[in-house]
């Protein structure tokens, strides 16, 4: 059976819980997976790896792992021991940059993104398949909760204790700043049980990690970034860019075009047909998707010569 998780990729193992589910998180649960979160995180290492080797170099188990691509100088893969885990780092980051209908000026409450996760049927643990972030929203991100007196939570905790040990954020003169505006961190869940009963396999994570790969390009490539935007703006008809908007914004994605053009670009060039959640709307006021990926693709092509 194929769900979409919120973060849209369509996965064979759900990401997401039945709508008689959702509220019903186990608390023992989740008080075992920050711990291990928090245990695991003490302990870490950051693997130099060039990002050939990324996929042979997953772990096979619920483990937390720190990559750092030599080849691609400023990129950082975290693997999080599993999905629930991975929400729990990074539930709220993604609320407060991506998520529609969520506050981007302050960080809300986990009910809050509880009550936000259900409108869209999906697991309140966790808005998101895989993610993308730079340092400087890292950053941004702790920095807020500073300026809130926020206590974050344990997996949250998790998170900055990562990215301060690896040099991605640190506190100076009283407030987080990021050590480089070229640094870029994706995060993937492991391998095993997701919410609902399903399984985070192999081809699951190899199509998220593809997809936040996507996001990566487009952060440190400038011409191609450019190349996106353009053919969004320009060869793309109004009712073309509406309908994409539509869908992705039903997703529950920000409809603001800072999100919506990144998205565009890693679903239709980085995430296999398989897990493709954007679909054929048929009409003078439709689209067609195989066609608007061809078009992008011939653009990018262009722009890279």
């Amino acid at each position: 059976m194929k769900i979409s998780c919120t973060h849209g990729i369509r996965v064979t193992a759900a990401c997401a819980l039945s709508l008689s589910a959702l509220g019903a998180v186990d608390d023992a649960c989740a008080q075992t997976g920050t711990a291990r979160l928090e245990t695991q995180s003490e302990h870490i290492d950051v693997r130099r790896i060039p990002l050939g080797q990324l996929d042979a170099s997953l772990p096979g188990d619920a483990r937390l792992a720190l990559f750092a691509i030599a080849d691609r100088p400023g990129l950082y893969v975290l693997q999080a021991p599993s999905l629930a885990e991975q929400g729990a780092m990074f539930s709220r980051v993604v609320a407060l940059f991506e998520r529609r209908d969520m506050p981007h000026d302050h960080i809300v409450t986990m009910a809050a993104i509880a009550a936000h996760a259900r409108r869209f049927g999906a697991d309140p643990a966790g808005l998101t398949a895989g993610n993308n972030f730079s340092s400087v929203e890292l950053a941004h991100f702790f920095d807020v909760a500073r300026l809130q007196r926020l206590e974050l939570t344990a997996g949250e905790r998790t998170l900055q204790r990562v990215v301060v040990q690896i040099g991605l954020i640190a506190q100076r003169i009283g407030s987080w700043q990021a050590r480089s505006t070229h640094d870029f961190l994706i995060t993937i869940p492991g391998l095993g049980p997701a919410p609902g009963g399903e399984t985070i396999d192999v081809p699951v994570r190899a199509a998220i990690l593809s997809h936040e790969l996507g996001h990566w390009q487009y952060f440190s490539n400038d011409a191609y970034a450019h190349a996106c935007r353009t053919f969004w703006w320009h060869e793309l008809s109004y009712a073309e860019r509406a309908e994409l908007t539509r869908q992705l914004e039903g997703m529950g994605y920000d409809p603001g075009d800072r999100i919506i053009i990144d998205e565009m670009q890693a679903y239709l060039l980085h995430t296999p047909a398989r897990y493709m959640p954007l679909v054929d709307a048929p009409g003078p006021a439709g689209v067609d998707i195989a066609r608007v990926r061809g078009r992008l693709q011939k653009t990018v092509s262009e722009a890279s010569r």
